[in-house]
């Protein structure tokens, strides 16, 4: 019997009752456990694993499975739902399909962050959306010096970096003027945020190039953000050195949807203007 594993984030209302409800429906179709979504990695090994939550929790259930390439359900209990895009009846109805491997499996880049720092050991990170490399809390101008497979990019000045996969390319580098790139590309984008200067532009690159930044200019101290949710702090010295991961994210959708009418329909994109009579 395939083994299902549901991850509940008990910060969104309804999730834990949701769980209960989808127990007992799966007890004849495949072996269930629930868990918490949390800091730590996925136990056992399974064949499925549904995350209760909205898009922020896919982006936690794709660290707690540490690079594992399962195949991830998301039932959107949040707002977006653009990654996790199924309600639990839509999933109920595609089960059969998802668990006989007949569901559409979108296979996404990852990225693998890691924080070197000059006085203290190094942190490694796993990120399906972005790393950002920004200002410390007093929120200062930032200058961070990029270079890209050890050839000296620039010195961004302004409110941080963003080193964006494609999915996280509708994320926060959409809202930092960034490109969009479809789901199956295979790249990762540099976008500055607010930058100071009125030539600097995002930068499309290969997957496989390592990217490397380092805080410095009159701000003393800067932090690391992975998907919006791991913080680590980093000052003069220290560097984020970013690489594609060795793993990629399989996110099971529903259907084949298009990639243009997912963004018309969840982020109103390419809508006409609205004229008056």
């Amino acid at each position: 019997m395939k083994r299902v594993l549901i991850l509940v984030n008990p910060e969104k209302p309804g999730a834990r009752e949701m769980s209960e409800s989808l127990c007992p429906w799966l007890a004849d179709r495949a072996a269930a456990e629930v868990m918490d979504l949390g800091p730590g990695p996925i136990a056992g090994s399974p064949d499925l694993v549904v995350v209760l939550g909205g898009d922020g929790s896919i982006l936690r259930a794709a660290r707690m499975l540490g690079g594992r390439e399962i195949p991830v359900v998301g039932i959107n209990l949040g707002k977006l739902g653009y990654l996790a895009e199924f309600s639990a009846d839509a999933f109920r109805d595609q089960f059969a399909d998802i668990l006989a491997g007949r569901a559409h499996v979108s296979r996404r880049l990852m990225l693998s962050p890691r924080c070197e720092r000059a006085a203290g050991p190094a942190s490694e990170h796993l990120v399906l959306n972005d790393v950002i490399l920004s200002g410390g809390e007093s929120h200062h101008m930032v200058g961070v010096a990029v270079s890209v497979d050890g050839e000296a990019v620039t010195t961004y000045y302004g409110d941080g970096v963003i080193v964006s996969t494609p999915t996280g390319s509708t994320a926060y580098g959409l809202g930092a003027g960034g490109p969009i790139l479809t789901a199956g590309l295979e790249a990762m984008v540099i976008v500055p945020i607010c930058p100071h200067s009125l030539t600097h532009r995002p930068i499309v690159l290969r997957p496989d190039c390592e990217v490397v930044l380092v805080p410095g200019g009159l701000q003393k101290e800067a932090v690391c953000v992975a998907d919006g949710q791991e913080q680590v702090r980093m000052s003069a010295g220290d560097r984020l050195v970013v690489r594609r991961a060795s793993a990629s994210f399989l996110l099971v959708q529903r259907g084949r949807q298009e990639a243009f009418a997912t963004l018309s329909h969840k982020l109103h994109w390419g809508h006409g203007p609205k004229y008056g009579a």
